[in-house]
């Protein structure tokens, strides 16, 4: 294999998109395994200018571009060099498209190093060029300049093809073999290492695949109680967290922070007395830490499970990763009680051994099936987890992850022969016998939907980042149905191919009878609830679409929701009194009658099956499926009735995605205050809520509300840093309002003035997508003129990207939405002024915000501005992130003063200086207050 001569390729460009964005550098080596034969390297003078963000990215100098030749002067050359050598190349795709745009031709074999990295290296926690390099010892030293990144290519190149012929022939043999199946290039590889690998040990036998790897330890017991019953010595918890104590001594230079011991001793306590405590926790509290001290002090001495909820996948990690670890190495060493921690996910997120072998066996597979199963092939022997989160999944592979992944319809637990390695119940099993165990709130209500059937059990709770709390339990007990779902739930009963039946529950059962000699009895009973069945099952195929199609054309006529972008047409009693809606109804009762008979007798069917099941066994699989069959036809009818016939308890809309022609039926719960309240924190013996944005203006009376935690203790903890000293609000007070003509420009010519004050430095918080591609349309020409680079999310790379690229270069504006309002860290001098374009109050007209609306006498005051105060606190708490963070947050809405729920906004931030005055003092303002060593303007 390595004695082939290759070329490695390589482009720099003004952009991705090819046809508008053109090279500007291009470079080329041959190579012969780890050998660099030759070199090509050109810079090329683009038509057009270089962005500044390309500029710092490659570090070219424009200059040098203005004296370079055109493409077509250098074209021919390169050509010549490459010749008929096969192509390496990382996400080489692009750099054809871009090399083709130029007339360039290709018809030798390619292969992608970014699709060979994501095969042999599973586990990779990034796939660029840069991070492979440094994870193999590979030189890296001038990343983004084309010679440098095709050298580095080749040599990326030359470590995979060596670790490919590490692979043990029958490996080898089943990835060609799958390979085959799509004609995927780098199948050539692959055969020439079965090849190599077979000359060199021919007495190999290609047997079965390689098997999932051991877990790294022994399963442990299940978790019991000690016995232990003594309540947690609160001054031993401040001690902890003294600078002599155990927690002070791990760290050197360590500064004890009186509201972390404040919120540690009240854990602690509601840990003793069984009482729910809510806690605030300001930015810097360090309440990670003040909530697991106790929590696994308490759980370790009496042998009880303390569950851990948060709701994003950050701190999730920093807590199972990082300072679970750090709090059991400090016990360890201070002699206090070990504890043992657990990390579980959703079932979808686990890789299911059975239907990945029953699918690897499939002969009619998609190429997005194929690929994903050759992943999933070489990340078996490496993986102790089988968590979807290790396999580099790209595009479609993610939607072939739930053929393979574990599902509630095709787990049969214990009965599965694969139960004992299964990686969901491995997790499972770990959980049980772990004192912590990290949730995410999704999971958590789950758990809670499912009758406690999905964690183990547990009598006290951690619920990190609760202000999420409502939203995410809206959206796990909410109820979605389209066609589509109806449509394949009848072919997994009964699915025909012209006069052949092809598939379905319903036709494989006469064969399983006839192998069991008829079933008797049983046997007769499902023959006949077949038979009655069957015109039921073609009766209700044809009302499916008959039903979606009238609730289609309402959802066109409604024109109220024809003028929205994403159509929601919410389902009021007013909706339901229109004389169109009266067929809708009429239409879905024939349907929903139709799913009552095919519910009752798959009813019929499950019970003789069970019986059969008992009798003579090997039946687990067809069991589970009338069970799933069954539940789905009720569940369909009952709560697909709601939505069309009505539900006090649920706000129920349709939603009509033009694009796709497609309809949705949804449910949500009114409210979920109740159902948190007696199924959840009414079971639990502790019961801790906490976040940094829990109260408006020092009152937590809405939060409570909202989550059904009426009675509770309560802590408010203001954070350590000095906001008076190291931020300040300024509001400028003549400017327009959000619905104001010109409101739009002042934001645009805002931030261009800020930007080019500070320097950079800015994150630009909005509201909405369409305001945020409109100014960062508006500014970017001006900014990068000044040097400064303008990046917006959706348009320039992922969160995680564009944080990291704004600490390489703080002279960039950063522009987001949605999720950049929490969770973003950017500690230090890369991020000095926040700027929130508007105050984040949510769109009336969507279905949920509007019925709870209804909920209030004065919706407005009483619901709509506390949940933007939570908002507008996660937006403002961005910008302080250590001691030493200094920087500005500009409001551009004039609301704060003119409106009278403004003052309210500002009660509820830290304690913070406030400025008003006109926009134009403000680029000055800046300038004075970043130079300020003292934090005086």
């Amino acid at each position: 294999m390595n004695n082939r001569i290759y070329v490695a390729i390589d482009v720099e460009t003004t952009g991705l998109q090819s046809g508008l964005d053109e090279i500007i550098e291009v470079a080329a080596v041959t190579f012969r395994g780890r050998e660099i034969l030759d070199r090509f390297e050109r810079l090329v003078r683009p038509r057009q200018s270089v962005p500044l963000k390309i500029t710092r990215l490659t570090g070219i100098d424009p200059a040098a571009l203005a004296q370079a030749p055109r493409f077509n002067e250098i074209g021919a050359e390169l050509a010549r060099f490459i010749g008929n050598r096969p192509i390496v190349g990382h996400s080489i795709s692009f750099d054809l498209t871009m090399l083709r745009a130029q007339g360039m031709n290709f018809n030798q074999p390619v292969y992608d190093t970014f699709d060979l990295a994501t095969l042999l290296l599973p586990q990779a926690t990034s796939y660029k060029l840069s991070a492979l390099a440094a994870r193999l010892g590979i030189p890296h030293p001038d990343a983004h300049r084309a010679l440098n990144d095709a050298e580095v290519t080749a040599q990326l190149f030359a470590e995979l093809t060596e670790r490919m012929l590490q692979l043990d022939l029958a490996t080898l043999g089943e990835m060609v073999r799958l390979m085959g199946k799509i004609g995927l290039p780098l199948r050539d590889l692959f055969e020439e290492a079965l090849r190599q690998k077979a000359r060199n040990a021919f007495l190999e036998p290609i047997a079965v695949p390689t098997e999932p790897a051991e877990p790294q330890s022994a399963e442990l017991p299940p978790l019991r109680p000690t016995g232990d019953a003594r309540p947690l010595d609160l001054d031993a918890i401040s001690a902890f967290f003294s600078p002599d104590g155990p927690f002070g001594r791990a760290f050197p230079g360590y500064e004890p922070r009186p509201p972390q011991v404040e919120m540690a001793r009240a854990v602690a306590k509601a840990f003793n007395q069984s009482e729910p405590l809510l806690v605030e926790a300001g930015t810097g509290t360090g309440k990670s830490m003040a909530y697991l001290a106790p929590a696994t002090l308490y759980a370790a001495q009496r042998g009880e499970r303390v569950v851990i909820s948060t709701n994003t996948i950050n701190l999730q990690d920093q807590l199972y990763n990082k300072d679970i670890p750090d709090l059991q190495r400090i016990f360890a060493t201070a002699g206090l009680p070990a504890f043992r921690a657990a990390l579980l996910k959703g079932r979808s997120n686990y890789l299911c051994l059975k239907r990945y072998h029953e699918l690897r066996r499939s002969e009619n597979l998609a190429v997005e099936e194929v690929r994903a199963l050759l992943k999933i092939q070489l990340w078996l022997p490496v993986t102790t987890s089988g968590d979807r989160t290790e396999l580099p999944l790209v595009d479609r592979e993610q939607a072939a992850w739930n053929k393979v992944n574990v599902s509630v319809e095709t787990c049969t637990g214990a009965r599965c022969p694969h139960f004992r390695e299964c990686y969901f119940f491995r997790a499972r099993r770990a959980a049980e016998s772990a004192h912590v165990v990290v949730v995410n709130h999704a999971l958590l209500i789950a758990d809670l939907a499912a009758a406690s059937q999905v964690l183990p059990p547990y009598d006290h709770l951690i619920i990190d980042e609760a202000h999420n709390l409502e939203d995410v339990a809206t959206d796990q007990l909410s109820f979605n149905l389209d066609q589509a779902g109806l449509l394949k739930f009848l072919d997994d009963l009964f699915q025909t191919g012209g006069a052949q039946v092809v598939s379905g529950l319903l036709s494989e059962l006469p064969a399983i009878l006839t192998e069991l000699g008829g079933g008797g009895a049983a046997g007769e009973r499902i023959t006949a609830a077949i038979e009655r069945m069957r015109p039921t099952l073609i009766r209700a195929r044809t009302a499916v679409y008959e039903c979606f199609n009238l609730l289609t054309r309402f959802v066109q006529l409604d024109t109220e929701s024809a003028s929205q972008y994403d159509p929601r047409l919410r389902l009021t009693k007013g909706v339901r009194q229109r004389p169109e809606w009266q067929a809708i109804e009429q239409a879905w009762q024939n349907l929903s009658d139709m799913l009552a008979a095919i519910g009752n007798e798959l009813a019929v069917i499950e019970e003789q099956v069970r019986e059969l099941n008992e009798a003579s066994g090997g039946l687990d699989d067809v069991l589970l499926r009338a069970e799933v069959l069954r539940r789905f036809a009720t569940d369909a009818r009952v709560r697909s009735g709601h939505v069309i016939f009505g539900d006090d308890d649920s706000i129920c809309w349709l939603t009509y995605d033009r694009q796709r022609d497609t309809l949705t039926l949804t449910a949500a719960p009114l409210s979920v205050a109740e159902i948190l309240q007696s199924q959840l924190f009414a079971q639990k013996q502790t019961s801790i809520l906490a976040s940094a944005t829990l109260s408006i203006a020092g009152d937590f009376a809405f939060v409570k509300s909202r989550i059904g935690l009426a009675e509770c203790d309560e802590l408010m903890l203001d954070s350590p840093f000095d906001y008076e000293q190291q931020a300040l609000v300024y509001i400028p007070n003549d400017i327009p309002e959000p619905n104001q003509r010109g409101y739009q420009q002042m934001i645009e010519q805002a931030i261009i003035d800020l930007a080019l004050a500070a320097g950079g430095r800015m994150l630009a918080l909005f509201t909405a997508s369409n305001a945020l591609r409109q100014t960062y349309a508006a500014i970017q020409e001006t900014l990068e003129d000044h040097g400064i680079g303008v990046m917006a999310q959706g348009i320039d790379g992922s969160r995680r990207a564009l944080v990291d690229r704004l600490k390489e270069f703080p002279r960039s504006v950063l522009l987001g939405t949605n999720s950049f309002w929490e969770g973003v860290d950017v500690v230090g001098d890369a991020l000095s002024v926040l700027v929130i374009t508007k105050l984040p109050f949510a769109v009336p007209t969507d279905p949920i915000v509007a019925a709870r609306s209804e909920q209030f006498a004065d919706p407005f005051s009483e619901y709509s501005v506390p949940q933007s105060i939570l908002r507008f606190k996660q937006g403002f708490g961005r910008l302080i992130r250590s001691r030493d963070d200094r920087g500005i947050v500009v409001v551009l809405d004039r609301r704060l003063l003119t409106k009278k729920y403004g003052q309210q906004f500002l009660d509820s931030l830290p304690h913070t200086r406030v400025r008003t005055g006109p926009l134009a003092n403000l680029p000055g303002l800046i300038t004075r207050f970043l130079q300020a060593k003292n934090g005086g303007v």
